[in-house]
Formats: C-alpha cells, structure tokens, sequence
C-alpha cells in the first residue's frame, strides 16, 4: 500500500562544531570491552536508543515547539521538532516528523481517530550537536517507523521499523583524545512500548539493532571499524545490549548530557 506524503521538507540544519566534555571513566559499566573504539561506537548507540524511549514516550505530535497540543497530536502532514534529549526530538538541533494514520482495514485517514486509528507510519528527520560525558558530536539520524496497536482504548502500541544516521566530529575524550566519522543503520523489531504518559514509560519487549562502522583518520593512516549493538527491553528501567558479544547495561532514566551506562554499582557512570 502506498503511503501518501505530505510535503516533508527537512528543517535547515546547523550542525556546528562541538568541545567534547571529560569525565571519569572508572564507572560505566562497559569495561567489559576492551577495544576503546567499540565503546564510543556503544556510547553513540546508546545515545540513539535514549533518544528513541523519549521520543515514543511523547504524543504523536513529537512535541513540536509552537503547534497547538491537538493539531500536532491528529493533524496530517510533518510538524517541526528538535533533536535529541528528554522531551523526545527536542535539544538543540533541528528536525521534522511526518505521520500518515490508517484504519484497521487499511483506509487512510485524514487525522489520528482515537478510537479507529490502527496504525501509523512515521518518519522523523533530526540533526544537532549532542554531548555526553567524555563524547561530542554532530548527530543526524533518519527513521522510517510503522506503530501499530492503536485501535480501540490502547495501553501499549508496537514499533517496527528502519533508520540511518550519521555522525560527524565525534570526539571521545576518556583515554585521550578520539575523533572519527561515524555511519550506521537502525533496526527496530517489535519493540512495544506503553501509552505516552503511562508510568513506567518504558518499553516491555523488543529489540533494537545498530550496526555501525567507524572510521578514523590520522598521521598513521585511516582505520575503520565495525560494531553490532542489540538492546533488548524488558519494562524496566534498565536494557541490555550485547555489544560485538560483549554485555552491557544502558541506563534509561540518564540525565541529559550524563553517561548512558550502568556503573559497577547499579548506577550511571561519570
């Protein structure tokens, strides 16, 4: 079924150059991998993945600055949004989002129904300097997302769906100092995930797969590396990820601009 767009035009982006922030590293809970590029490459899927629980945690609207709550949450078309941090796309940077709402037999309609809107097709555009302990950079990511569940008095909804993104200046400041050009793809499997304003917010199952390569260049040469990142849910507050077969823990209420993994004492590290 072809899915009808609706003029969705990318907000100009400024994607300016960033200072990395330093931290102690003695406690994130990923000394597991010894390899310092495969934990930066974590640390960005990390980030991407947070930025996923806060996005489906908000209303469909994506919390659009400036848009009428009940337009942005029914009204066709993209609304303008910001990339990054706890108020889903929202931080510095700049975006948009488009949603497309079906029936349950398929019909497109007009607005989101909340009582015979199945599902909805999304896609999101965000790009903005995004810094956490020890890391900086320019951040741009694509998604291509079907949530479907949504007929009827819902509790949760599923996502399913498909991203890309790329990361420019990235810069690692825990052992020294680490700069690369970094790409990847996002898979997301059945990730269901509670109402937006439930309490836990966060989701009950699924997984998320990124697989990213990193390239960094030098005085010695150009040196690429490859890393696949599964986080899997479980309603908690905490998901697994199993980084090149390595585990680690992904904290989902860190604070912006702290390190996203658990520490050897059950909190985040920094």
């Amino acid at each position: 079924m072809r899915m009808r767009r609706s003029g969705f035009t990318q907000v100009g982006m400024a994607l300016a150059a960033v200072v990395a922030i330093s931290a102690c590293d003695n406690m994130t809970g990923i000394e597991s991998i010894d390899d310092p590029v495969l934990r930066d490459m974590a640390l960005v899927a990390a980030d991407a993945a947070l930025e996923d629980v806060n996005t489906w945690a908000q209303p469909f609207g994506f919390g659009a600055p400036g848009a009428e709550m009940g337009r942005a949450m029914g009204g066709p078309g993209k609304a303008v949004g910001r990339a990054g941090g706890r108020r889903g796309l929202g931080h510095a940077g700049s975006g948009t989002v488009e949603r497309t709402f079906y029936d349950a037999v398929g019909n497109e309609q007009a607005e989101l129904d909340d009582l015979t809107t199945e599902r909805i097709e999304v896609v999101t555009e965000v790009g903005g300097d995004v810094s956490r302990e020890n890391w900086a950079a320019s951040v741009y990511r694509v998604r291509t997302m079907t949530l479907t569940g949504l007929e009827g008095e819902e509790t949760h909804r599923t996502v399913n769906g498909t991203g890309e993104s790329k990361i420019s200046r990235s810069r690692h400041t825990d052992e020294g100092n680490r700069s690369y050009e970094m790409t990847g793809s996002i898979t997301y499997n059945d990730v269901v995930v509670p109402i937006p304003g439930s309490d836990p917010r966060y989701p009950i199952s699924g997984t998320i797969t990124h697989a990213m390569e990193s390239t960094r260049t030098d005085a010695d040469g150009t040196e690429t590396k490859s890393m696949t990142m599964t986080i899997t849910f479980d309603g908690d507050e905490t998901a697994s990820a199993v980084v090149n077969g390595e585990s680690v823990e992904i904290d989902l209420t860190t604070r912006e601009g702290r390190h996203p993994f658990r520490g050897r004492g059950g909190k985040s590290g920094g």
